[in-house]
């Protein structure tokens, strides 16, 4: 239907706009019908989805159709009696049930409601448009959950990636996705082709301080030292056999934690003398003369801290030279043992020193020992404020690294490595009232840890030093000549 409209140009043919659509009329029963099927279809997903919740359900109104309401209560009674009893008799498989369960509910009452939108918004699905008439319509392809596994701190989601997805793109959504949920820290994982971990944690169980007590029992296992804590609760075990550790963190964030929750941990090997610390302390010693009782070596200023590099550097060829041909890695006895050369403050070492003798000295010895002496057994824990490269030029000779506390964000990619900020080490987002808190980052593990490492006073650094101090009064000096012993001297 045409009408004639005028306008300032004259007259122009236009088309009449229909002002309403045909209506169809459904019958009512048609309707219920439909919402009837509906039902049922959800019924027979749920089903499926969840077997065990359903024949739970369907056996408690079965049992309370039968007995009665009261016979129900007591029976629930019972089993929550079995079930306090189990958790005391046997925590480990007690969680390993309790975290399927918990999450299982999580997963009804809290994911799926929310997953469909979380993924449409945050461009994790994939939508195909198709044409239905005159209308177009999307084909929604969506992630999957494939398991879940949740406790009081975190909800570990096990996710099936869809075709041409990638892990780094669920890294980039991390933030979102956490906002989403209503987490406090969201973190993907990787774990084999096709799947991913997504954690989202929801406390923070690193807010108070760790202690020695809060740990396991010391023990002499240089493969998982206990220092401190994760933040999922479980001890932080750090390996120093075969590695090089740095430190790194502003002023204030913790690395005398971290360096003598290391100390403290060795105690018992430095004692039994599988285990020598050589330790220099380039601020006048105002950090590390608490433990000079259980240090092999022990250096305050910059040319006594020079021979000692040397003197590692001298014990470390000359035990490559011993040990060729008869192992690739070196196992620590009490006639040959473990070497651990500390350095506090690294760039006091590398960029202030103004003498150019012993500046060349420790630019000469430093890169030797992280090249080259893992194998030999003689290994470096090094500290420092400023990751930069005019500050550590060989920072990437660390296969173990600790980002504390740190001022500027892109202080984090320099230290663990980049894309790490991306990944949850948001280590410059850490606060002033949690010294000792981090991430980790070990050689091969591309997502970083965070955890707390553990707080010991003057005292306790005290009482340790006498305890563990080592038992020979003189050592033997790895040159050939003899090192006086300067517990005395410290005490």
């Amino acid at each position: 239907v045409f009408v004639m409209r005028g306008n300032m140009n004259g007259r122009r043919v236009l088309p009449e706009l229909p002002l309403s659509r045909e209506k169809i009329r459904v019958p009512l029963s048609a309707i219920v019908l439909g919402f009837v099927a509906a039902l049922f279809g959800r019924l027979v997903v749920s089903l499926f989805r969840h077997p065990v919740a359903v024949g739970l359900v369907v056996g408690l109104a079965m049992f309370d159709a039968r007995y009665g309401p009261h016979r129900l209560a007591l029976l629930v009674v019972v089993f929550a009696g079995l079930a306090v009893v189990w958790r005391f008799a046997h925590r480990q498989s007690f969680g390993w049930v309790g975290r399927r369960v918990r999450g299982r509910v999580r997963l009804a009452l809290i994911y799926r409601p929310r997953w469909r939108n979380a993924m449409i918004e945050s461009e994790l699905a994939i939508r195909r448009p198709k044409t239905w008439g005159e209308r177009i319509t999307y084909n929604e392809i969506l992630p999957r959950i494939r398991a879940i596994r949740s406790d009081r701190v975190v909800d570990r989601l096990r996710i099936e990636l869809l075709y041409g997805q990638t892990p780094e793109q669920w890294e980039e959504q991390a933030e979102a996705l956490r906002h989403v949920f209503r987490a406090r820290r969201c973190q993907v994982r990787q774990e084999t082709s096709r799947y991913i971990w997504l954690d989202l944690y929801f406390r923070d169980s690193l807010t108070h301080v760790v202690t020695r007590d809060d740990l396991d029992p010391p023990q002499v296992d240089l493969g998982g030292l206990p220092i401190g804590r994760q933040e999922d609760g479980q001890p932080w075990r750090l390996n120093i056999l075969g590695t090089h550790l740095l430190v790194a963190g502003a002023t204030g964030a913790g690395k005398g934690s971290v360096i003598w929750s290391v100390i403290r941990a060795l105690g018992p090997a430095v004692r039994a003398g599988t285990v020598e610390l050589w330790v220099a302390d380039p601020k006048g010693g105002m950090e590390m003369a608490f433990g000079a009782p259980m240090f092999t070596r022990f250096a305050a200023d910059l040319p006594a801290i020079a021979d000692l590099l040397d003197d590692a550097v001298t014990l470390m060829r000359e035990r490559a030279k011993r040990l060729r041909g008869i192992t690739r890695l070196h196992q620590p006895t009490t006639e040959d043992p473990l070497v651990v050369v500390i350095l506090d403050e690294i760039a006091s070492l590398t960029s202030y020193v103004h003498d150019r003798d012993l500046k060349r000295r420790l630019a000469a010895s430093l890169p030797l020992l992280l090249s080259q002496g893992r194998a030999p057994g003689v290994v470096v824990v090094g500290a420092i404020q400023d990751p930069r490269k005019e500050t550590l030029p060989f920072r990437d000779l660390f296969p173990t690294r600790i980002a504390l506390r740190m001022t500027e964000p892109e202080q984090i990619d320099l230290v663990l490595g980049d894309g790490a900020r991306n990944r949850g080490a948001r280590a410059d987002e850490i606060p002033t009232r949690l010294p000792g808190v981090g991430y980790v980052q070990h050689d091969g593990q591309p997502e970083p840890t965070r955890v707390r490492a553990c707080w010991l006073d003057d005292d306790e650094i005290r009482t340790a030093a006498r305890t563990f101090q080592p038992r020979a009064d003189v050592r033997p000096d790895p040159v050939g000549g003899w090192v006086p012993d300067i517990r005395g001297q410290a005490a």
